[in-house]
């Protein structure tokens, strides 16, 4: 592998790691800031907002040549901004801190846009994508492994606390400022190139001629709705329904990731078959067929064999079902569609978790409903964008 993009790789680990030991424990230390779980709320329902119009933003704004230099000024700024809530703590000043989470949110979104366009500036293979989502999740858990093992301990007569972990995020966004600053990605801007911006209006130009993209984000947004009406609320799912307490769900929650990624890696580098309408069926007709007998029977256990499988595979076969179709644009166009991609799933995201609130309410089998009406276009809109993408490339449907 390209020593560029090991290192675009480390960045990627240090940022994951970072957002695994913050993010676990973000809510708790919000309402250790005498945050209401109404403020908490608001809160996070402005980030996705301020997100959506953010990546608008930069898609406008930001070409190849300075994707290097904008990802360098938002690991910094991360950094600083959970530095600067590290000292906030306590203080009352709450109006400050609820702007920096928000600004820290939006900046975390964005830094990720950008980890798979720089990387296709040194090379773009399907493996490649599926392996920076394996290393980010990977990454995450561990951070989340490491909070929870080291929370109330005493290191050096230091009290590990939910404060202490945004030091120890912020440090690591340093570091990861400085492992992107040492990356040559200047080397592989092409001379005879100008600089310039492809904007989103320009990649829905193209979309608009591309039945196989259409195809492609009508099933990003469906299944990503389909895949929140479960797992937004998952903890919540949990506890209220399923009679488990808050950490036995925090740790179920947490195993079935830490496995899914070990899977997703066996079937990235041993278990792809060739046919890929197999493997799309593997995942997701068996998902559907397991979201139906759920809502069928309505019993908790095989509530939970549905929850275990959806998981299990959450992490597997993105190197059929994303990458194929990421991979079509050109570098020039790579931050503007990944920034497009990312608009839609914050929306399916927003749609699917308040689907999946009004659902917990009626009662959990309805979760399952709801996940499978949306999980049914997801479906045919996947396996006819594969079926025009073989026939753009001259193969017969297998």
């Amino acid at each position: 592998m390209n020593k560029e993009v090991k290192k675009i790789f480390v960045v990627l680990a240090l940022y994951a790691l970072s957002g695994g030991i913050f993010y676990n424990f973000q809510e708790l230390w919000m309402a250790e800031n005498n945050l209401s779980t109404q403020t908490i709320g608001i809160v996070y329902s402005l980030c996705a907002l301020l997100s959506v119009s953010t990546i608008f933003l930069c898609s406008n704004l930001i070409s190849k040549e300075k994707l290097k230099k904008f990802s360098c000024v938002l690991l910094l700024l991360k950094f600083i901004i959970l530095l600067a809530l590290f000292f906030l703590n306590n203080t009352g000043l709450n109006v400050i801190i609820k702007f920096l989470i928000m600004l820290d949110y939006v900046i975390d979104v964005e830094i990720w846009a950008c980890i798979y366009p720089m990387i296709t500036l040194i090379t773009k293979n399907d493996k490649i994508y599926a392996l920076k989502d394996l290393i980010y999740s990977f990454a995450y858990y561990g951070g989340i492994i490491f909070t929870s093992f080291l929370l109330g301990t005493t290191i050096l007569k230091l009290n590990i606390n939910f404060n202490f972990y945004n030091l120890i995020g912020g440090m690591l966004m340093l570091i990861a400022y400085l492992v992107l600053r040492s990356t040559k990605l200047e080397n592989y801007y092409s001379k005879k190139e100008n600089s310039k911006v492809n904007s989103l209006s320009t990649v829905l130009k193209i979309i608009k001629k591309d039945n196989v993209t259409q195809n492609y984000l009508m099933y990003h947004l469906t299944s990503a709705i389909s895949y929140a009406c479960i797992n937004g609320m998952m903890i919540t799912l949990l506890t209220a329904n399923l009679n488990f307490s808050a950490s036995a769900a925090s740790y179920f929650k947490m195993i079935l990731g830490i496995v899914a990624v070990f899977i997703g890696t066996l079937i990235l580098e041993k278990l792809t078959l060739k046919n890929d309408y197999i493997n799309f069926s593997i995942k997701f007709i068996g998902r559907l067929l397991f979201y139906i007998l759920a809502f069928i029977c309505n019993n908790k256990i095989v509530f939970l064999i549905a929850i275990v499988f959806m998981r299990l595979l959450s992490e597997s076969y993105s190197h059929v079902s994303e990458a194929p179709y990421v991979n079509r644009f050109s570098n020039d166009n790579q931050l503007a569609f990944c920034n497009l991609r990312e608009m839609i799933g914050y929306f399916s995201k927003a749609i699917g978790n308040l689907l999946c609130g009004i659902a917990i309410t009626m009662g959990t089998r309805y979760n399952f409903l709801f996940a499978a009406i949306f999980l049914i276009p997801a479906i045919l809109y996947l396996f006819n964008a594969l079926r025009l993408r073989l026939k753009e490339k001259g193969k017969m449907d297998l």
